[in-house]
């Protein structure tokens, strides 16, 4: 199926990349199916991913996987949250964190505190807040990001 994207024009989509987020996400609670637009150049792989609405061409959040930049990253949530999205088992499961990139770069931040989870086998995902208090909404991670990928 090919949908309209603000940012990437027409996109080709595989119905088994469509999730469910039955309760949408906090302000968007109206828009429920999404997929994940990535970068496949195949150059190197690409920090961010983005979050694309189908219901709102315009919606789409930029999105990374932090273990690459918070290997520890260790979010503890509440186990009503994740009953929408059926059975965590095994390697269904996709955590992702939302990022902010304003007009000055360095100042980028991933919100720790309320990650995006996706479960592979129901296709179902949801946006929950973590109990953990150590985790920010907004953490600055440019200079890591800088340092990964070689830069000074």
């Amino acid at each position: 199926m090919v949908i309209e994207t603000k940012n990437f024009g027409d996109v080709e989509v595989d119905e088994k990349n469509i999730y469910e987020f039955e309760y949408g996400l906090p302000g968007f609670e109206d828009l429920r199916k999404f997929t994940i637009i990535t970068d496949d150049s195949g150059e190197k792989e690409a920090p961010f991913c983005w979050l694309q609405s189908l219901e709102s061409p315009e919606i789409s959040f930029i999105m990374m996987d932090v273990y690459s930049i918070v290997p520890d990253y260790n979010p503890l949530v509440y186990d009503d949250d994740l009953e929408s999205i059926g059975e965590i088992e095994g390697d269904n499961l996709l955590i992702y964190n939302i990022v902010v990139i304003p007009q000055i770069v360095s100042k980028m931040s991933v919100n720790l505190k309320a990650p995006v989870v996706i479960n592979l086998t129901t296709k179902k995902g949801r946006q929950v807040i973590v109990k953990n208090d150590d985790y920010q909404i907004k953490y600055y991670f440019y200079e890591e990001l800088k340092k990964k990928n070689g830069g000074e």
